[in-house]
């Protein structure tokens, strides 16, 4: 439909005036930063000019700018016509000829009109390009940090085996030394006795030699025969040659073989390991065993696939374990540590049981301990660290207060629910937990995402549930003990439907509290009995 306004067909040849003449003549010049026309002449003095002489200065066909109106712009297709309309329908520039001959029935308007309509779709334009660039800063930045933790990561171990092949050959040559010693203190002993037996041995020759040139010298038909020949017969029994000399063992090395599977295991192996789709069934558990009697296993913070440290009910102290529930060190504490979480390999993070408004740091370098933060008046009851080392507490309230890595509040996270357990996904997304279903949050508005409420892959979903200290692996799967239902239930990290990990049959994990997953993806498991199963999956 054509616009409503009247339109003339006969346009006059268009026309400028110059800003400092008000003359038309030779004004074909516009300076974008002063927003004027100009003739020629002016245009000479504008670019002699101290303070313009660095203006922007274009033939007036090519001003891109003219306070709130649209600049006069030649028509390309009937020079000296202006561009003074819009048809909406060709979504192109017309002048009043264009409109008469091809555009008349189209919907079209005033320049001007479309002209206020399209400044406001560029500013909106301009604000998805602002935010688009923060969103790939954002990414690049992100992408970045996961580059310098994964170089870390690689230096670290890079360090580690180092280290490893450093006490390995450290090892090797202790061993070897032994045996140059052992070496060395038979040949010191044989240079003993070969001295000893040479130096008898040249008396003997001596003696013997001196007893002959006597014998040699005696007339034998002489009456000193008699007395030589008694003194001989009582002599000579005393140099026996069939006494036998300690003649040393000879010694001999047997070179040992060169077990390659031995040493690799020695010095340690190189995990990266791949997601694995759950399947309780095919779980395999690597080792069990008790570290206390009777005493629930409050958090389990694995240091990597051979190592946790541990805190227990009742325990004024955080213990290290192995694998095998040997405990390798005990730090010893003037409270009890209710849960924990790592700060890289160097410092674990805590809460109090009974519960206070304190949070602590230990380093395990030279294990001080000090106050991390005080967040009254709520108190910390769970502790999570996310991608950027934000410090997540849950207060058991629906508060989460967030902490930098100084201690200090920066914000708090509204959760809809009285937190207990917490976990910080990589997504970004935080699990909340009030021992009974789980929200994951997924802004710093506290919006939920979703709710688990028990749903899983078994027959029924448990009416009861008492959820515990949950964790996370790579991939962003949650791994969540109830002691209830002797079940740890795995929810991906995009869907409210879980996965049940134990297999009674062949695990029978009883009363699960605490769940921690190491760097392989070997899950520990803790329980209220004192418990500790690793499985693999």
């Amino acid at each position: 439909m054509a616009g409503n306004r009247p339109v003339r067909i006969v346009q006059e040849p268009v026309t400028f005036t110059c800003a400092l003449f008000d003359s038309e003549d030779g004004v074909r010049w516009y300076c974008n930063h002063c927003q004027e026309n100009l003739c020629d002449r002016c245009k000479e003095f504008h670019q002699r000019g101290k303070k313009t002489q660095n203006d922007d200065v274009v033939p007036i066909g090519e001003a891109n700018r003219q306070g709130d109106k649209p600049v006069p712009q030649v028509c390309k297709i009937h020079p000296g016509k202006l561009y003074d309309l819009f048809c909406s329908d060709c979504d192109a520039l017309l002048c009043l000829i264009c409109l008469s001959k091809n555009h008349k029935h189209h919907n079209w308007k005033l320049l001007e009109d479309e002209l206020s309509v399209r400044k406001e779709h560029f500013k909106k334009h301009k604000t998805t390009i602002a935010d688009k660039i923060a969103h790939f800063k954002n990414v690049t930045s992100e992408r970045q940090r996961v580059n310098k933790t994964f170089k870390d990561n690689i230096d670290t171990t890079r360090k580690e085996v180092n280290s490893q092949r450093t006490k390995l050959k450290a090892e090797v040559d202790s061993i070897a030394e032994a045996v140059l010693t052992d070496l060395a203190s038979l040949e010191k002993e044989e240079s003993l006795l070969y001295k000893n037996d040479i130096k008898n041995l040249e008396k003997n020759v001596e003696e013997l030699t001196c007893l002959l040139e006597k014998a040699e010298v005696i007339d034998t038909s002489s009456v000193f025969i008699f007395q030589t020949e008694m003194s001989l017969r009582k002599t000579l029994p005393l140099y026996d040659v069939e006494v036998k000399f300690g003649l040393p063992k000879q010694p001999s090395f047997v070179t040992g073989s060169i077990d390659h599977v031995l040493l690799t295991k020695m010095l340690g192996e190189l995990h990266e390991y791949e997601k694995i789709k759950i399947d309780s069934n095919n779980v395999q558990r690597l080792s069990r065993f008790t570290v206390t009697q009777l005493k629930k296993i409050s958090s389990i913070s694995p240091v990597d696939d051979r190592h946790a440290w541990l805190s227990i009910d009742h325990n004024r102290g955080l213990v290290l374990v192995n694998r095998e529930g040997v405990v390798k060190e005990t730090v010893k504490l003037d409270f009890c540590p209710y849960r924990t979480t790592s700060v890289g390999t160097t410092d674990i993070l805590m809460t109090s049981n009974p519960p206070s408004t304190f949070v602590y740091k230990i380093s395990l370098n030279n294990k001080l301990l000090t106050t991390f933060a005080d967040i009254r008046p709520h108190k910390a009851y769970d502790i999570s660290i996310n991608e950027k080392d934000e410090v997540f507490v849950s207060t058991g309230t629906p508060v989460i207060v967030v902490l930098n890595h100084s201690g200090t509040i920066v914000r708090k996270v509204p959760c809809g629910t009285d937190g207990k357990c917490i976990t910080c996904l990589s997504s970004g997304n935080i699990a909340v937990s009030d021992h009974f279903d789980i929200s994951i949050i997924t802004d710093s508005f506290g919006t939920t995402k979703y709710k688990w409420s028990g749903e899983n892959n078994s027959s029924s979903k448990p009416i009861i549930r008492n959820l515990f200290k949950m964790s996370r692996d790579k991939y962003d799967r949650l791994f969540v003990p109830d002691s209830y239902n002797n079940q740890v239930y795995v929810l991906p990290g995009d869907s409210t439907q879980a996965t049940c990990l134990i297999n009674w049959t062949f695990l029978k994990v009883n009363e699960p509290t605490a769940v921690g997953v190491d760097t392989c993806g070997n899950v520990w498991i803790g329980c209220v009995n004192g418990k500790v199963h690793v499985i693999k999956l």
